[in-house]
């Protein structure tokens, strides 16, 4: 007899209650215990067409069914294996990737691509399964010994330990290239160690991940910005190749007021606290003054980080964004988090100007309600101004979660270099830049986008410059 199609029962994750969790940084999400985990991995219907549905929503295409038919049968090695031959980091991924616009959404139990129309029932949680499974191995220490091809000779420079990065340096160690990596702060990650809150990804994680690359013999070498300490065009002479995965951390504001005393860009708090650790001041020497009440502007991961991180700090929190929850980039299921916390989130609201005080301190958020009207470009609904709908929202603080631009310091001494007309470096299909041997990825190429999506870039980048050394470059 088949077997029937369990849609309802998905397992959650079992989370921390609100109320404790806005009062700490660690982690809020607790994971799936073994028996939960496997009772979720048998609601897979492990799909013969999977490439065609979870594997292609996944930006690195991770063998969902291949991973979950391991962990069915208690392999957590085989199914850890599975899922490191596209995805060197499942812990990070797990937690943080949007799983539901990726694998998830492209579920049979949530999708009918067949019918294009929504099934009734909910997809098979991929993205905790694979967290479970990376967990497992790191906690467990099993002895995982990764495969390296003999040294080739052949020196590649990276520049940039963010998720593209490290993704472009774990492939190039294992093929024998020699790689060192070049980071302008004092710890790897990248987004992942300064942007993203302790209480989504635990910083241990981050730690066993980097371990892992310098088993594989990756070097690195921290407080190196280039561009300043050592220029790009120099890394050139001296490897064979370089890859360049800077990110986009310049913020960019731009309404008026945004020159007032409380004005941060995310970047600036996130790093603060994430990195700098400001949530333990005056213990800690850097601090982050939030005023009693903070607006974020911004509806992606950035603006609910920044949320995160004002509740725990005790600030009163106001989320506005000038669309609506339905057209946000941030996980449907985080929104629930923040709100449950005590964010208060205004949707359909365009900030217009920050107002100041006497003292040229931050007092109120100016604001105008937003309907939808015609799509744009992007096939969004655009949001068009509610005439008279103008109001304040009172305010010590501003934080701008958008606009993240690409920092052109680490190349601009290359005028040969082609960059777009927003600053962007350009690439070809295989991630060639206009200079050769040199290549680039993740958000210094793309602007700014998600952490798989820079780790995809990283590993294809990383394959063109393995067939450059080998076909293009001689010893």
């Amino acid at each position: 007899m088949a077997k029937s199609i369990r849609y309802e029962d998905r397992n959650p994750e079992p989370l921390i209650p609100p109320e404790q969790r806005v009062k700490t940084f660690r982690e809020y999400t607790l994971g799936y215990s073994v028996s939960l985990a496997l009772d979720e991995a048998q609601r897979c219907l492990l799909c013969k067409d999977a490439d065609k549905r979870c594997i292609k929503g996944c930006p690195v295409g991770v063998d969902v069914p291949g991973f979950i038919k391991k962990l069915r049968e208690g392999d957590l090695l085989g199914a850890y294996k599975k899922i490191v031959e596209t995805d060197p980091f499942p812990s990070v991924c797990g937690r943080i990737c949007p799983q539901e616009r990726q694998c998830e959404g492209s579920c049979i139990l949530y999708y009918d691509t067949v019918r294009d129309k929504r099934n009734k029932g909910l997809p098979v949680a991929i993205g905790a399964l694979e967290k479970f499974v990376g967990d497992f191995v790191r906690i467990s220490g099993i002895g995982l010994e990764e495969e390296r091809a003999e040294p080739t000779g052949y020196r590649v420079a990276v520049v940039g330990a963010g998720p593209a990065g490290l993704a472009c340096a774990y492939d190039l160690a294992r093929w024998g290239h020699k790689v060192h990596l070049f980071e302008a702060l004092p710890k790897a990650g990248g987004v992942m160690t300064y942007g993203i809150p302790r209480s989504r990804l635990p910083r241990e994680i981050l730690d066993w991940e980097i371990e892992r690359l310098k088993n594989l013999g990756v070097e690195f070498f921290f407080g190196q910005v280039v561009g300043r300490t050592v220029k790009l065009r120099e890394l050139l002479e001296r490897y064979h190749a370089v890859f360049l995965g800077v990110g986009a951390g310049r913020g960019s504001l731009g309404i008026e007021g945004d020159q007032l005393k409380g004005v941060y860009s995310a970047i600036e708090v996130l790093t603060r606290v994430g990195l700098m650790g400001a949530d333990g001041f005056p213990q800690r020497g850097t601090p982050v003054d939030l005023g009693k009440r903070t607006a974020i502007i911004g509806g992606g991961f950035t603006a609910v980080d920044c949320a995160i991180t004002a509740l725990r700090l005790g600030v009163e929190t106001h989320v506005v964004y000038r669309r609506t929850r339905e057209t946000s980039s941030a996980r449907q299921e985080e929104w629930d988090h923040i709100k449950e916390e005590g964010a208060l989130i205004h949707w359909l609201t365009q900030p217009v100007r920050i107002l100041g005080d006497e003292k040229g301190r931050v007092r109120a958020l100016e604001c105008v309600k937003m309907t939808l009207g015609e799509p744009d470009r992007s096939g969004r609904p655009r949001p068009v101004p509610l005439e008279g709908s103008e109001h304040l929202i009172e305010c010590d603080s501003v934080i701008f979660a958008i606009g993240q631009k690409a920092n052109p310091i680490a190349y601009e001494d290359l005028q040969e270099l082609q960059v777009t007309e927003w600053g962007t470096v350009k690439v070809d299909d295989e991630f060639r830049t206009s200079v050769r041997g040199l290549f680039a990825g993740g958000d210094v190429v793309s602007g700014g986008d998600t952490v798989v999506r820079a780790l995809a870039e990283g590993r294809k980048a990383a394959k063109s410059i393995h067939k450059f050394l080998i076909e293009e470059v001689r010893l």
